[in-house]
């Protein structure tokens, strides 16, 4: 059987080539011509395994196949034992946050008992599907007994509590009856127990606004009255009615007696207006009328009307206001101001002040340098620049206004 190859003549080195000539036979070198004898080349064995000696395909297959398996059933149980491990780690922190929740309870802090049970439910959600139902029901029932300790420990604490807290802490609840089935039963006691708080607060303010018409504190007995009609605006009215005929009572009584309102400024005005006059003067006159027992008009109160009609004390004042002079060398003009007050009781002055005289001054401290050389070099008259100096003889005037009212300290209402 021919063989291909080559090997190398023993003469001469050459390479002689193989074609179909067994081991054995002669050939001729091309190079030096000397006959060589074919040597013996041994042939490349391919090693072959047991499987492919004469092994069917399907043999091979099924190692192979074998092998797959076996590598899938390393992997699902790698998956097995880290969802064991995870399950075991919810538990652990499921039973952690139990514990906390049963500590918090123990102690009868529930509000943070519901707090580690919410936490426990946000964990239990992580569980597999076949486990999740039972443990949710389990942590919910636990939820719901924390949440119904704590509604009822706040209302425990309600009852030690200021009467304006009780009321928001009754009303805070008795809104999550409507919500949540866990308060369920607790409407009917939140309900009596917020009533009995409003009625009693109202008789309480009533009780302490009579103590402040004795103690000559007026406007502290209408604050307390104002707040005793709010109070008991959502009782029944059988028992709102007589709580507010009280209120009404107590404040007619006091503006018969020291009520005082402003009348309307009248006069001459040039720059000034009625109005701004009673929002200059109010502030002023407030808080000396105050002091001395008079009752303000509270244009915001639901007894707005009754200082209206019922007041005995009228403020009144004449106005005079004039343009005159040039304010330096300019062509703007200064401002001369004239006020008088008077307090009057049924038509009979008691006290009067005034006139008082007010002008711009020479030097007005707001003005500033600046803006003061600017108008002295402008020859035409400007009306922006005399509102400022009439708000400069209308600050003077103010600060006068505030020195006569010493005079008023001997000046009280009269009592019955």
């Amino acid at each position: 059987m021919g063989e291909g190859g080559s090997f190398a003549c023993p003469e001469c080195g050459n390479e002689l080539t193989l074609k179909g000539t067994s081991a054995g036979r002669q050939l001729r070198c091309n190079w030096c011509e000397t006959w060589v004898e074919v040597p013996f080349l041994p042939r490349a064995v391919v090693r072959r395994t047991r499987f492919s000696r004469g092994r069917p395909r399907w043999v091979a297959w099924t190692w192979w196949g074998l092998a797959a398996l076996t590598l899938l059933l390393v992997v699902f149980g790698t998956r097995g034992i880290l969802r064991t491990r995870n399950r075991q780690r919810i538990e652990r922190n499921l039973t952690a946050r139990i514990a906390d929740a049963t500590a918090e309870e123990r102690a009868g802090r529930f509000e943070a008992a519901v707090k580690s049970i919410h936490a426990a439910l946000a964990e239990a959600a992580r569980l597999e599907p076949q486990q999740r139902p039972a443990r949710m029901a389990e942590l919910e029932e636990l939820r719901d007994r924390f949440v119904r300790r704590a509604a009822v420990a706040q209302i425990e604490s309600a009852a030690k509590a200021t009467p304006g807290e009780a009321i928001a802490t009754y009303k805070a609840l008795l809104a999550r009856t409507w919500r949540e089935g866990t308060l369920e039963g607790l409407e009917g006691t939140l309900r009596e127990k917020l009533e009995r708080t409003r009625r009693q607060w109202a008789e309480a303010d009533l009780a302490a606004a009579k103590q402040a018409v004795v103690a000559g504190l007026p406007d502290e007995a209408i604050d307390l009255c104002e707040r005793s009609i709010k109070t008991a605006e959502e009782l029944a009215p059988a028992v709102q009615n007589p709580l507010q005929n009280q209120a009404n009572a107590i404040v007619a009584a006091l503006i018969d007696q020291r009520g005082v309102i402003y009348d309307q400024p009248q006069g001459q005005f040039t720059l000034g207006t009625p109005q701004s006059y009673r929002t200059a003067l109010q502030p002023v006159l407030g808080p000396v009328l105050r002091q001395h027992g008079y009752l303000t008009d509270r244009p915001s109160s639901s007894w707005h009307s009754l200082w209206t009609t019922r007041a005995p004390y009228h403020f009144s004042f004449d106005v005079v206001e004039r343009q005159h002079g040039d304010y330096l060398n300019t062509k703007s003009q200064l401002s001369i101001l004239s006020l008088r007050m008077m307090l009057s009781r049924n038509g009979s002055s008691i006290w009067q002040a005034g006139p008082l005289q007010a002008q711009t001054q020479p030097s007005i401290p707001s003005l500033s340098a600046f803006t003061a050389s600017r108008f002295a070099t402008d020859e035409r008259r400007r009306a922006e620049f005399e509102r400022v100096l009439y708000d400069d003889a209308q600050a003077t005037l103010m600060a006068k206004v505030q020195f006569s009212l010493r005079s008023f300290l001997d000046i009280r209402p009269s009592t019955p």
